[in-house]
């Protein structure tokens, strides 16, 4: 539970300082947004509250019980008696009042050392549910990271569609101007209108992409889903990523194996607490109890006790149907398929960092490449329009240099985007991410 406002205070000291528009979002304060309102993570730290609360000595059984009890009766009664030298004695409306009280306390002294493991059980419980909780929030921050640079890329791409409208607009113009002093036909003025019109159309696709990421985010972030801001363009790329350093990481700090390592450990104590069966139970018991008993009729009057009670009480079972050994083979069967799915859990998450890992470098790679690609495809565009200006190129070879720069641009950004997104899972896995 303290994992979490840590974390919080970590990310309000790195705000930016520097002066920029109020609508403009920086990526760590969508974090801190994310960390104050996500609801996932009030949800998971109100479990991990709760975890805490439960892990006391109390729940695991190390205190004593008190308990108080107390009764108060009055009754009316009619009654006839008749002994056996003859006599008879009737008498009505007898009145009867009985008084009751007490306290008593129960303590269990030994029963095995199961109140020890219970109380450690407590504790691992609630580091799991820290876990979970540090789960929650490192999910959370890798969606507000995924989020964020995925509208910068549909930004980005919205750029690249706009520059096509106005490489393609201005075919338009060059081709109505020559349809008019006769040196182009209508052929090249309808196919510039054609092109202008599918540009225009994935110009209004990618503005949708832009916008219902930008919704995405807000949802994330648990804010109104139309309020409307901007973000910082940059992608930064890590591109020191070690695998080796990476699994040394995420061997210590990955929740999920940890959490599988915790699980074990509590089958582990779960089996201890099936042993405990095995000896015997040790309880202390004290009280103090009063009695007060009034009545018109009978041999007393009054009737008044009160006082305490000390004793000591062992219990051991000697037979109970072989109960006590199946669940002690139980719970050795479950500590076996705890282990193994904590071999599992480590070698799914080490394929899972190697796949990533994989993505990761391609994608590093295919950026660099796109990134000299769109120079060179950029200086074909410029030749080709040029020599469209001039006559000397039609609209099918200006319009194919064209889409092969809106290809390059594409490429790049959508590389670009899926190796921020690899590297974000990385850290994510290795715990990186609240650095």
């Amino acid at each position: 539970m303290k994992y979490f406002p840590l974390l919080l205070l970590a990310f309000s000291l790195f705000l930016p300082m520097k002066a920029r528009p109020q609508d403009t979002l920086s990526l760590q304060e969508a974090l801190v947004i994310a960390l104050q309102n996500n609801f996932d993570i009030t949800l998971a730290a109100n479990d991990s509250r709760i975890a805490g609360i439960d892990n006391s000595s109390g729940n695991a059984g190390m205190l004593p019980q008190l308990g108080l009890t107390g009764s108060r009766s009055f009754s009316v009664t009619n009654t006839y008696q008749k002994y056996f030298d003859g006599r008879e004695k009737a008498s009505e409306s007898n009145r009867n009042n009985n008084i009751n009280g007490g306290i008593a306390l129960t303590w269990t002294l030994f029963d095995g050392f199961n109140m020890f493991i219970q109380k450690k059980k407590l504790s691992e419980l609630e580091a799991l549910t820290d876990i979970q909780l540090q789960t929650t929030v490192e999910n959370t921050l890798a969606d507000v990271i995924t989020a964020y640079y995925a509208i910068i890329t549909q930004k980005k791409m919205v750029d690249v569609y706009r520059e096509a409208m106005a490489i393609t607009s201005e075919r338009k113009r060059i081709a109505a101007a020559g349809l008019r002093f006769g040196s182009s036909s209508e052929l090249s003025l309808l196919q510039a209108s054609v092109d202008y019109n599918a540009d225009s159309s994935a110009f209004i696709q990618q503005a949708k992409m832009l916008q219902n990421t930008k919704v995405e985010l807000n949802r994330v972030l648990c804010r109104d889903i139309y309020l409307q801001f901007e973000v910082f363009e940059d992608i930064p790329i890590r591109k020191d990523l070690l695998f080796d350093k990476l699994w040394e990481s995420v061997s210590v700090m990955n929740p999920e194996i940890r959490m599988s390592r915790t699980a074990m450990s509590i089958a582990m104590l779960d089996r201890k607490s099936a042993n405990t069966t095995l000896y015997p139970r040790l309880n202390f018991t004290s009280g103090y109890n009063y009695n007060k008993s009034e009545s018109e009729v009978g041999i007393m009057s009054l009737n008044r006790n009160r006082g305490f009670s000390v004793g000591v009480n062992a219990s051991y079972t000697l037979f109970d149907g072989f109960s006590q050994k199946e669940n002690r083979s139980k719970a050795q069967v479950r500590l076996e398929s705890a282990r193994i799915e904590a071999e599992q859990t480590e070698l799914n998450i080490r394929a899972h960092l190697q796949r990533i890992y994989n993505d990761y470098l391609t994608n590093l790679q295919l950026s660099d490449f796109e990134q000299a690609n769109i120079v060179l495809a950029q200086k074909n565009l410029d030749i080709a329009s040029e020599k469209y200006r001039i006559g000397s190129a039609n609209d099918i070879e200006l319009r194919e240099t064209q889409k092969k720069l809106m290809d390059a641009e594409n490429r790049y950004l959508t590389a670009l985007y899926r190796c921020k997104s690899s590297e974000t899972e990385l850290l994510r896995m290795s715990g990186g991410l609240k650095n």
